[in-house]
């Protein structure tokens, strides 16, 4: 055994103290950044589209972990790396565009987008992996509850009747966020549960952010985030232990008192988007008119290389032309056949390594839910959730591992 002393990790590992010695002293600096990062996730004060506030932080995490030059573990990288030869295409095809039609910067802006993307992708599986592992989730909680407090004292402003966006640009933001904070919320209790790190005041927050998750899905009145979150609550609810449900009586007793004292609270809020029969050819419409009308621009060689991040025309703008109202959608006119087979290996990939996880496959589900009806690939907190569940992969798979290893040590049949 080596003579440096060494420290067991939330998760049942060890780490050397030469290993951690400087870095607990970083990992606070580094705490606190990643607590600004994401408290400031849903505030939105520019357009769509455009660089947040939040990018201040999250560009400081990615210079300290690139500086760092440290290297990740390869089964962390397995579900990184595979994006890469999107990214390579992604960049190629709008290159080529900018150079035939060199007024159009946006095929630039859309490879710097997710080139960004990937690389928070990256160092996030990483940094969440190390706190994880050290056990320092209270700098998530802090995090998300400032994303809270800021949700609702940042003024956005809504798109249609009563529909909230709170802090995001658009309501379907704010439902979006409502999911992705779900997301986050299972994990944190199975993190918490595999490694038995839990605190009361830990499990409180769990049960605090699913009743924030499920206001903002209901403020938002966003039906895509509203079924996704009904898919998650299919897993979450039968899986909660007996102190759980018990610390989610005060909340169930605070909504009943909530529809007591102002019984028409929910009317009114559902009310807030006129309701439509959803005949057969109302349907069809929707779909015909969000998704396949969209491919009405593409011709020939787009089919296979797609049009690349450009904008559209003022004669496409006037025929509805616009963002396709699905992410699958989106890629293929974007980057044709080729981009959309890169993006589903790596989305197959990452969801089948995903099973490992119990839930796993419940969050991938509501994701791809809600992604059906629109486009959230390029939301930072869907790139961090995604970096969570890679993290929470990895420890997973290494508590397994090592279950096993003590289990049957000398690696004989019993």
């Amino acid at each position: 055994m080596a003579d440096s002393k060494e420290l067991t990790t939330a998760y049942g590992g060890v780490l050397p103290e030469e290993a951690i010695g400087s870095g607990v002293r970083a990992s606070a600096l580094l705490g606190g950044i990643l607590l600004l990062a994401l408290g400031l996730l849903p505030v939105y004060y520019f357009p769509s589209g455009r660089p947040q506030l939040v990018d201040g932080p999250l560009v400081l995490l990615l210079a300290a972990f690139f500086l760092r030059r440290s290297s990740a573990p390869a089964a962390l990288r397995q579900n990184v790396l595979p994006l890469a030869p999107l990214v390579v295409w992604v960049a190629l095809v709008n290159l080529v565009y900018f150079l035939l039609y060199p007024q159009d910067y946006l095929p630039l802006l859309k490879s710097a987008e997710l080139f960004y993307t990937f690389l928070l992708f990256w160092a996030f599986s990483c940094l969440l992996r190390e706190f994880l592992e050290a056990g320092k989730i209270g700098f998530f909680y802090a995090g998300l509850f400032l994303s809270l407090a800021l949700i609702f004292t940042v003024k956005g402003y809504s798109e249609e009747g009563v529909r909230s966006a709170l802090s995001f640009n658009n309501p379907n933001q704010l439902g979006y966020y409502a999911l992705i904070l779900a997301c986050m919320a299972a994990l944190l209790l199975r993190f918490k549960e595999q490694s038995g790190r839990g605190q009361v005041i830990y499990y409180w927050g769990d049960v605090l952010l699913l009743f924030a998750a499920h206001v903002l899905a209901l403020l938002s009145l966003s039906r895509g985030a509203l079924v996704a979150l009904f898919f998650i609550d299919l897993w979450m609810f039968p899986k909660l232990t007996r102190r759980i449900l018990a610390l989610f009586l005060p909340v169930a007793l605070l909504a009943l008192v909530v529809v007591i004292w102002r019984p028409a609270i929910l009317e009114e809020r559902l009310a807030g988007r006129p309701g439509r029969e959803m005949t057969p050819q109302e349907v069809q419409y929707e779909v015909h008119s969000r998704i396949f009308h969209q491919f009405s621009i593409m011709e020939g060689i787009h089919y296979l290389v797609g049009r690349g991040g450009r904008g559209f025309s003022l004669q496409e703008k006037a025929k509805g032309i616009g963002e396709v109202h699905n992410i699958f959608g989106e890629i293929f006119r974007s980057y044709g056949i080729i981009g959309l087979g890169l993006f589903t290996v790596w989305l197959l990939r990452f969801i089948w390594r995903s099973l490992v996880l119990p839930g796993g496959l419940f969050i991938w589900g509501g994701l791809l839910i809600y992604n059906l009806t629109h486009y959230g690939l390029r939301f930072r907190a869907f790139w961090v959730l995604l970096a969570l569940l890679n993290a929470m992969v990895y420890l997973e798979n290494q508590n397994k591992a090592s279950t096993s290893t003590v289990s049957n040590p000398d690696g004989s049949l019993n």
